[in-house]
């Protein structure tokens, strides 16, 4: 953590020069995005973390679109480079990035966190607590330093956008430990885990944010990881038992935000279930042109998810055609589906879009001007 303060200090000092926001002029929808959470919004921030283990910094990741590994965990671009560009706003960069242009927004989302500072714990990441204290620091340099002042500062923090897409690597490690299942029943982990994602979106609030998107957790029971390591249960089916705690954790987040909207004045939140769109996928892959949605398209081994994808395989060991696959690797989803639901959150229905779409969002309030 050490060399993330120095990183941070770094960053800081850049944030408190005037340029953070003097050429902040308007030109998206909203002043600018920022995205928390982890490898489904990762853009690249474990690369600057010396030692850690979540990283996509290596080929093929990257090669259908930036031609090099950028540290996203696909073979492309995720859903928040997509909402960006429907929001007018170039991709929102890592917040460990040096000398990074942070006028239009952060990405301050990390592989392997969760919403538990245990989840992802040796694995030198930075948790989700951690990006929220980072976005409350910046929060407060931005009202110090605005060359317009306070006030101004305050309302490009209002008008932004906030996503968050977090919690699968939670479920992911509680499904992994009997300890942790002998002592703690699926309903107690989801009340915990809702009660941290609660304070991390009061903490997000009382820094200012009031426009946010969240993201549920996908179909963890069906990646070709899951298919892999509970064959011997489910012989290369979707795993229930996943599933049913993912659906549950969903349930609740979406309980969770109605009550949000209730209480923080001045909030939208946009919730997309993402859920209940990757099985809609998974169910009709021909009519949304995949022909495989089980197995991973670079790695090896059953489904692909055997030998991971890229160190430990040869660099070119992928499928030649990565459109017509729904998993980039053993747990992350491809290019494609990202595009995907990131066009379900802009203009999509309340099948998978609630209470409004994005476009919805921010075309009724850019009427008056953001």
């Amino acid at each position: 953590m050490a060399i993330i303060e120095r990183s941070m200090l770094g960053i800081f000092v850049g944030l408190s020069m005037i340029s953070f926001l003097a050429g902040a002029e308007k030109g998206g929808y909203v002043p600018a995005m920022f995205v928390f959470g982890d490898s489904l919004g990762d853009a690249g921030n474990n690369n600057y973390i010396p030692n850690s283990k979540a990283r996509a910094n290596f080929t093929p990741y990257g090669v259908s679109f930036f031609h090099y590994p950028t540290g996203r965990f696909t073979n492309g671009r995720t859903a928040f480079d997509f909402l960006a560009t429907y929001l007018r706003l170039p991709f929102a960069p890592p917040y460990l990035k040096p000398k990074a242009n942070f006028k239009k927004g952060i990405n301050f989302a990390s592989g392997g966190s969760g919403l538990l500072d245990s989840t992802g714990a040796g694995g030198n990441i930075i948790t989700m607590s951690r990006q929220i204290f980072q976005f409350q620091h910046t929060s407060y340099i931005l009202r110090k330093t605005h060359p317009s002042g306070a006030k101004k500062a305050k309302s490009y923090i209002s008008k932004s956008l906030y996503c968050i897409t977090i919690g699968g690597n939670d479920i992911a490690d509680y499904i992994a430990n009997s300890t942790l299942q002998n002592t703690t029943t699926p309903q107690q982990f989801v009340t915990l885990l809702l009660s941290k994602f609660d304070q991390y979106m009061a903490g997000l609030y009382r820094a200012g944010a009031r426009k946010f998107l969240v993201v549920d957790v996908p179909v963890l029971g069906c990646t070709p990881f899951t298919r892999l390591s509970g064959y011997s249960i489910a012989k290369g089916e979707c795993l229930e038992s996943v599933n049913q705690l993912v659906v549950a954790y969903n349930t609740a987040l979406k309980t969770l935000m109605a009550q949000l909207r209730e209480k923080l004045d001045g909030v939208t939140i946009i919730q997309l279930k993402t859920y209940d769109y990757f099985m809609n996928i998974i169910q009709n892959a021909e009519a949304y042109g995949f022909k495989n949605t089980n197995t991973a398209c670079c790695g090896s081994g059953l489904f692909n998810a055997d030998v991971n994808c890229g160190k430990t395989t040869p660099q070119n060991l992928f499928c030649n055609d990565t459109n017509a696959y729904m998993f980039w690797d053993k747990t992350h989803p491809t290019e494609k589906v990202h595009a995907m639901f990131s066009h379900q959150i802009w203009s999509g229905n309340s099948s998978f879009i609630q209470p409004i779409n994005l476009s919805t969002l921010v075309l009724k309030t850019n009427a008056s001007g953001y």
